[in-house]
Formats: structure tokens, sequence, C-alpha cells
């Protein structure tokens, strides 16, 4: 079984990229040491981005944001991630999930 790891958010909203930023932010304020570090061509350390995609259900277009981490988000940081998100984004509907197995 494969386990992947990772910080999404996913709304019905699509998100300004100052939005998507902010979310960033937040994920790397408490778990930055869980961040993948990625590198160019040159061995010089490039910045952590977001993936952003949508998908769509029953009800509708989602936009997903997720941040690939190198390891699994425990619960008091998923709670922790999840209410900085909730205080920030309490115009918008969304879900915060993180780490599945495959």
């Amino acid at each position: 079984m494969f386990t992947k790891h990772f910080a999404r958010m996913v709304s019905r909203t699509e998100l300004t990229n100052s939005d998507v930023e902010l979310f960033l932010d937040i994920v790397q304020s408490v778990v930055s040491t869980k961040l993948i570090t990625a590198y160019d061509e040159d061995n010089q350390e490039v910045n952590i981005e977001v993936i952003s995609y949508t998908d769509e259900d029953d009800d509708g277009d989602l936009y997903v944001y997720e941040i690939v981490l190198a390891e699994e988000i425990d619960a008091e940081e998923g709670d922790d991630i999840s209410q900085q998100l909730f205080d920030e984004f309490d115009d918008i509907e969304f879900t915060f999930e993180a780490s599945i197995e495959l």
C-alpha cells in the first residue's frame, strides 16, 4: 500500500492567487519541516508550489489546492492547520484533507 502525504484544500469557489499563497503560508507555519524540498538541475533549491486542479462531483465543479509533503501530518498539526484555515477563510466553504493510503 502507498501513502500519499499532502495538505489539500477543496472548495467550490476558485481561490485568488493571494488566497493560495495564504494557504501555503498557513501550512508552512505549522509543518515547515514536512514540506518537500525540491532542487533544479544546478542543485539550487526551488520554491515549494501549490498544485491546483479542478475536479467535479454530482454537485458541480471543485477547485483543489494541494501541497505535497514528505511526511504525514499528525492529528494535532492537522487540527492547527484546519483551525487557521477556517479562521482565515470564514467566507468560503471548503474541506481540508491530509494524507491518504492508495
